[in-house]
């Protein structure tokens, strides 16, 4: 077997137990409250058309505010959670 097929079958076999993961927890930082966004990682933001808002999502979050979400499987749909209070 050739060194490249096996790096390919490798990496098939990882993508298949990350999708298979129904749920991951993200941490973000708020970028504006209304509308709400929020950054994840380096260059990801999500606006709220990807959040699922809970009570908690709509109090007074600010600007820099951190957040927990949920990633849903698939990782297209996020769970707000709570702010991150120290």
């Amino acid at each position: 077997m050739s060194e490249q097929l096996l790096t390919l079958i490798k990496q098939a076999a990882v993508e298949a137990v990350q999708a298979a993961a129904p749920t991951e927890i993200v941490f973000g930082t708020v970028q504006s409250g209304s509308p709400l966004k929020i950054k994840i990682g380096s260059k990801h933001v999500i606006d709220e058309d990807f959040l699922i808002k809970t009570e908690a999502s709509v109090d007074k979050l600010a600007k820099g505010d951190k957040a927990v979400l949920l990633r849903m499987q698939g990782g297209q749909r996020f769970l707000f959670i709570d702010k991150v209070v120290d």
